[in-house]
């Protein structure tokens, strides 16, 4: 009987033990995976990469460089009448171009988002805008006078006929068809020798004659940083133009 009480109670301590170790184990295996979680490091993650910004790359993939050329660089130039020739970039202008949403004089002018570039070699301008692009070789200073009588005229003409119809017009040293009118505004003019001021606000008159001769009118509003002037010379294209 007492075999059989002590054999029982025997076994019940041993249950019990078991008892108590499995929850020592559990408890203990519990808390290893725990401090494993606090502890474990965070997965390693690459930096993002950063993009560089995308060149302009509407047109002749020489846009692209002569856009982000520096004041230093050299630009080679066909010349349509002497030939090529290199010059240094010793100025830089940025224009950006403006449009009304209706023509009315109470109409804002805005930016369209459209940004043309010129680099001024000392003697000669590299000028673009839109699809043409001029090398202009010569320039003449215009009076207020000036721009009413010889071109604001025509380029009223123009502007009434939603700029479809032929205007031509008379300018030394030749005959011209106006192709373009518009406002612009210079967002960035740095270097030397520009006639022109950052934020300076001007019209233009681009006009075609024979043999590719090119005029370019830039009409600057009164004390706005910006010497009004006619350039002549050529329209030229990208296959022209060598940024060294």
């Amino acid at each position: 009987m007492l075999l059989n009480v002590l054999g029982g109670s025997a076994c019940c301590l041993s249950f019990f033990a078991f008892l108590v170790g499995l929850v020592f184990y559990i408890t203990r295996n519990d808390s290893q995976k725990t401090a494993s979680t606090r502890t474990a490091p965070p997965p390693k993650t690459k930096s993002p990469v950063q993009a560089k910004p995308t060149l302009p790359t509407i047109g002749h993939p020489m846009r692209a460089k002569f856009v982000n050329a520096q004041i230093g660089q050299n630009i080679t130039v066909n010349h349509p009448q002497r030939g090529p020739f290199t010059g240094k970039i010793i100025g830089s202008i940025q224009y950006a171009e403006l449009w009304q949403k209706t023509n009315a004089p109470s109409t804002p002018w805005t930016p369209t988002g459209n940004t043309f570039t010129a680099h001024w070699l000392g003697n000669f301008m590299i000028y673009e805008w839109q699809e043409r692009l001029y090398l202009l070789d010569e320039y003449e200073a215009l009076t207020d006078q000036d721009i009413q009588t010889s071109f604001m005229p025509y380029a009223k003409t123009f502007a009434q006929s939603n700029q479809t119809a032929k205007v031509s017009f008379a300018w030394p040293p030749a005959s011209w068809t106006i192709v373009d009118i518009g406002k612009f505004s210079v967002s960035q003019a740095e270097g030397d020798g520009l006639r022109l001021q950052t934020n300076a606000t001007g019209r233009f008159i681009h006009a075609s004659g024979a043999d590719n001769r090119a005029l370019v009118v830039e009409d600057y509003q009164s004390g706005n940083g910006g010497q009004d002037t006619a350039w002549t010379g050529w329209q030229i294209e990208w296959k022209d133009v060598e940024v060294q």
